[in-house]
């Protein structure tokens, strides 16, 4: 029996159906590898609210610190952030770096002009950043040479609504105003307050921020119509403030540890004096 080979047209054709199925199907694998990346930062924002309740339980319900400058020896200080304060609690290291973030935040070069960070774990890098009026800071000179005070569990009225912790980065000093970054698709992974965590819809502008470590970001501005953005298509870039809610049942937002004098102070927009 004679047999027929392919002829060149044929195996043209079978390449083009290859090639073209090839296609299809490589943004099907990226995005399931991507959703298996953006469910593991959503594990790693669940264990950092776990452990945060469990620092609100050892320390008279109160939230730690985001960041204070502590003595390290008799003659020099160092920079403890809230990542040495929940060491404690939490034992992989790596937690705060999400596997989607290529290049996540270089804390310690960020400060590293002014001070070092204090030893803990190696802890050098973040991917996450967290609400700085849920987590107040302390002395940080040469920016804020008097402390904000330390919030009490009690003072979050909506902390299923009221955001700990989301991707982002860090913006350089003096203002270190935590950016949120869509990095998953568009989509951030936060967690709040009551310790649940879940995805942010974000969009990406088409101008970049520079970071605190050097280099740019993208811009991203939140989605969702809720406590932190109004849907009035002004760009909200980070979730900032405690949850409130004005006597008309519109949401607002508040920095209750932050005095008026303070250069960080953050004005509340729910309308109080």
């Amino acid at each position: 029996m004679k047999h027929r080979g392919f002829s060149l047209a044929e195996l043209l054709i079978v390449i083009g159906i290859l090639a073209l199925l090839a296609a299809l199907l490589f943004p099907v694998i990226q995005n399931a590898r991507e959703g298996g990346r953006r469910t593991r930062c959503l594990t790693q924002m669940h264990q950092l609210g776990q452990s945060v309740l469990a620092y609100i339980a050892d320390f008279n319900e109160t939230y730690p610190m985001a960041a204070y400058v502590q003595n390290y020896t008799h003659n020099s200080a160092c920079l403890f952030t809230l990542y040495h304060e929940l060491v404690p609690y939490i034992r992989d290291k790596q937690i705060v770096v999400c596997p989607s973030d290529g290049r996540p935040v270089n804390v310690a070069r960020a400060f590293a002009a002014f001070m070092p960070l204090c030893p803990a774990m190696g802890f050098e890098q973040s991917s996450y950043m967290a609400n700085w009026c849920l987590f107040e800071v302390g002395v940080l000179l040469p920016w804020l040479p008097q402390p904000h005070r330390v919030i009490a569990a009690s003072e979050v009225e909506y902390p299923e609504q009221t955001a700990a912790f989301f991707d982002a980065v860090m913006a350089p000093p003096p203002s270190l105003m935590p950016l949120v970054q869509g990095r998953h698709h568009e989509v951030a992974v936060a967690n709040f307050a009551d310790g649940h965590s879940r995805p942010l819809r974000t969009r990406r502008a088409s101008m970049t921020v520079p970071r605190a470590d050097g280099g740019t970001a993208y811009l991203y501005c939140l989605l969702e119509v809720g406590p932190y953005y109004a849907g009035d298509g002004l760009c909200v870039e980070t979730p900032y403030g405690l949850v409130s809610q004005r006597r008309d049942g519109s949401w607002c937002r508040r920095c209750p540890g932050r005095p008026r004098e303070s250069p960080w102070h953050i004005p509340s927009t729910c309308g109080e004096p």
